[in-house]
Order: C-alpha cells, then sequence, then structure tokens
C-alpha cells in the first residue's frame, strides 16, 4: 500500500496548484490519512427560518467538501454548544477532535424582507489559532444552497488555491420512459433540475461548450444519429450535421467555435473538423481503420480519439495542423472515452482490464497509470472544470444506468441522485457557467 499511495503522491502533485497559504496547510497524497480533517458546525439561525430546505447549510457544505476527496469533514454532531462567531472558537476543544480546520456562522432574516436572508461565515485554522477569513452573503431563500456552495467554493479555493466547482451545472440525459427522453441540466449535486429538450427519441453524448452557452448533442429524431446544438441563452438550437450515414461524438474546440465530430460516410467512422454553424466541414485523416470519440486538448491543436487501427481499441492523438498521429495508451486490452484535463497533462478514459470496465488516468507527462473506479461497467467519463472531480456513468448493480463523481485520488466515488429514471450520458459545464 505504501508503494501505491507514494507512486500516486508523484502522479498528482504535479497538477494540483497550492496557493502560498495552502502550501502551508495541505499536501496532496492518495490516502485518506492526508484528506484535510475540517469541522463544519450547524450555522446559528432563527428559529425555523430555513425549515422547509431539505439540507442544512452546513450539510451541504459538508456534501460538498466531502465529495472532493480533499477534505474529511468531521462528526460534530455530539459537540454541544458551536459558536456563534469566530471570536467564539474553544480552539482546545476544536484540536481534541483533530480538526485542522472550523466552519462556523448564521444565518439572519432581512430586517424588511423576510424572504431574505443574510449567511456570515467564518474560516478558523485550528491549528494556528487564527481566523482565515470571515465573510458575509445575502440573498433570497430560494439562493439557499447557492449561497451553501459558494461557501465551499470559497473554501476550497483558500486551502487548495484552485477554484471549487460546486456552484457548477452539470447536464444529462434521462430516460424517462420508454418513449420519453429528457436533456436535463441541474446543479452539480443534481439538485434544481430543468429539462431544456424533450423527445420520443433517444438522445445520447452532451457535450457542453467552453464558453457555457451552449450544449451539443446526438438525437435519433430523424431515425438515425445526428448531432444539434442547443443555445442555452436563446433555446433556440441547429441542426448541426445530418450528413450521410451516422453522425456522432461531438466534442467542442477549446475557444467553442468549432467541434470535432464523426461521420460515417463509408463503412468506418471519421473524425471531422466542423464550424459551430455547419460550415467548413473538413475531414482530418483517412484510413481504413475506426477513428472515433474525439476529445480536443486545451492547446487547441490536438485531439484525441480511439482507434482500432492496432487491433483493440487504444487512444491515439492527431495534431490538426499535420495530421501526426501518435498513440497515447498501451496498458489496458480495451481503452475508450478520452477526456483531458484542463491543464492538458492527465488523461482520462475507461480501461477494460481482467473483464471489467474502469475510469483511468494517464499521466501525459510520464505515462504512469492509475484506475479510479472498481467498475464492471462505468462509461462516459469527463474532467470537472478545476480537473478535480471526474463526472462518469456507472450500472447501479449492475442494471440501472446512473451518475456520479469519483475525486481524482480515487478515494471518494459518489452517487448524484437524480430520482426517477434512467440516466444515459452527462457532461459537466465550465466554471464561468
Amino acid at each position: 500500500m505504501k508503494s501505491i499511495l507514494s507512486t500516486f503522491l508523484f502522479f498528482i502533485s504535479l497538477f494540483l496548484p497550492i496557493n502560498s497559504f495552502a502550501l502551508e496547510t495541505i499536501e496532496i497524497l492518495g490516502g485518506k490519512a492526508s484528506m484535510i480533517p475540517i469541522a463544519v458546525t450547524p450555522f446559528h439561525e432563527q428559529t425555523a427560518l430555513t425549515k422547509n430546505q431539505t439540507q442544512k447549510i452546513n450539510q451541504i457544505i459538508d456534501s460538498d467538501l466531502r465529495r472532493s476527496g480533499l477534505f474529511d469533514p468531521l462528526n460534530v454532531a455530539g459537540v454541544g454548544s458551536y459558536p456563534r462567531d469566530a471570536m467564539e472558537v474553544n480552539y482546545s476543544n476544536w484540536s481534541a477532535m483533530q480538526a485542522q480546520f472550523l466552519i462556523l456562522g448564521k444565518i439572519e432574516a432581512d430586517d424588511i424582507d423576510k424572504n431574505k436572508i443574510k449567511v456570515t461565515w467564518s474560516l478558523v485554522d485550528i491549528f494556528k489559532q487564527n481566523i482565515v477569513m470571515t465573510s458575509t452573503l445575502a440573498g433570497t431563500l430560494s439562493q439557499y444552497r447557492a449561497i451553501a456552495h459558494n461557501i465551499s467554493d470559497t473554501v476550497y479555493e483558500k486551502l487548495t488555491g484552485t477554484p471549487g466547482v460546486f456552484h457548477t451545472k452539470i447536464a444529462f440525459v434521462k430516460k424517462i420512459s420508454s418513449a420519453e427522453y429528457a436533456l436535463t441540466i441541474s446543479d452539480f449535486d443534481g439538485f434544481n433540475q430543468k429539462a431544456i429538450v424533450k423527445t420520443n427519441k433517444p438522445i445520447i453524448s452532451p457535450r457542453w461548450s467552453p464558453d457555457g452557452k451552449k450544449i451539443a448533442y446526438v438525437s435519433f429524431e430523424k431515425n438515425k444519429p445526428v448531432i444539434y446544438i442547443q443555445n442555452l441563452e436563446t433555446g433556440k438550437r441547429i441542426l448541426l450535421a445530418n450528413f450521410k450515414g451516422n453522425n456522432s461524438a461531438p466534442a467542442w474546440s477549446p475557444d467553442s467555435k468549432k467541434l470535432a465530430i464523426v461521420l460515417t460516410y463509408s463503412a468506418n467512422s471519421q473524425l471531422y473538423i466542423i464550424n459551430e454553424d455547419g460550415s467548413d466541414i473538413r475531414q482530418l485523416m483517412r484510413t481504413y481503420s475506426i477513428n472515433t470519440e474525439p476529445a480536443w486538448a486545451p492547446n487547441g491543436d490536438e485531439i484525441y480519439f480511439v482507434s482500432d487501427r492496432g487491433g483493440n481499441g487504444q487512444i491515439y492523438k492527431v495534431n490538426i495542423n499535420n495530421n501526426e498521429v501518435t498513440r497515447v495508451t498501451y496498458e489496458g486490452k480495451n481503452n475508450l472515452s478520452p477526456s483531458i484535463s484542463p491543464d492538458g497533462k492527465l488523461l482520462l478514459f475507461i480501461s477494460q482490464k481482467d473483464g471489467k470496465y474502469r475510469v483511468a488516468l494517464q499521466n501525459l507527462l510520464n505515462n504512469q497509470y492509475l484506475t479510479l473506479t472498481d467498475g464492471p461497467q462505468d462509461e462516459s467519463p469527463l474532467f470537472a472544470p478545476n480537473g478535480h472531480m471526474v463526472l462518469f456513468t456507472y450500472k447501479d448493480y449492475g442494471k440501472i444506468t446512473k451518475i456520479g463523481t469519483v475525486s481524482i485520488n480515487g478515494l471518494m466515488k459518489t452517487p448524484i441522485d437524480l430520482g426517477k429514471g434512467i440516466v444515459l450520458e452527462s457532461t459537466w459545464g465550465p466554471l464561468k457557467n
């Protein structure tokens, strides 16, 4: 176990930026011992102020930080009384619980509009016995969860040097019945769902544009796979690709102006690049092999893809300027569904080994390989917009398809509760969304 953790420390430490404060407080390791012990206390509030909320604000923050795999929220249920503000913190008591940091706060109703709230909260360093920061957020009761996610984001960035993703959105395809499919947007944890497209034909492969304004997806409305782009600002959509054969696997360029897509003019799937308005389509390469599942690198010059040119499915990359192709993966019988980290240094994919399909990572600098999940039928992994978590699809007990997240240290796998219905595939919106 020690050698595995050492390997992972080297593997991952290259890619997690840390600010000057975080450098003193956090060491990113591959074991539970490295997770930051943090206590999130119940926030003091006026009687029944938020009684209609499904979770208390501290529970939302606790869930956010726990899901990241970098924090170990402590059980504070038996503590008794909780500090109302940072000046009331008993450092000895919290140190005895081995809490490294403490989050506390209070919720007050607006003096004039009772539908509005003010949340004052603090982050306290128990080890150093000082107040890291105090902040006040205001909003309506309907923004209760958003305020909690904002606090989580702020704490995450303060202690890791990397923006949190707890305010972001995901999109997914839900099969509601045998004849009803919905492309749905929700908060990253599954709350506040809203269907933006409904159809009686299957939808697959949703991909959110990096600028946050559009989602491309594949629909079978024309009795074959075609690609649409849904504009999230105007509600309009365009038919991007309806060429002869199948049109599939859209992948956005980093500037959101182009897409890589897969077409089957002939017997085999091939890669093409097309403008977002459907103009100027060009084929990337001409081979007798299958080339599919493109993923655009952050540098804009390379596209990773899956090909069987070596006999089985492996991941390659092509330089779009000179069409030079390089093989990337070698470990595993089949490697599918590539996704590139925002910094371009990590490759995420599905790897088949020992008859199981699992989410795996490969360091693109030294080719080290790490398996994140147990399978056996995981699919469609995508990086969170900060690169620290992974959204993926899995089979619940081998039957019902669901989605969940896994931290890139592999320590925390958490399902996302989306209610009834089968989830086919998902995508993660950008930080700016």
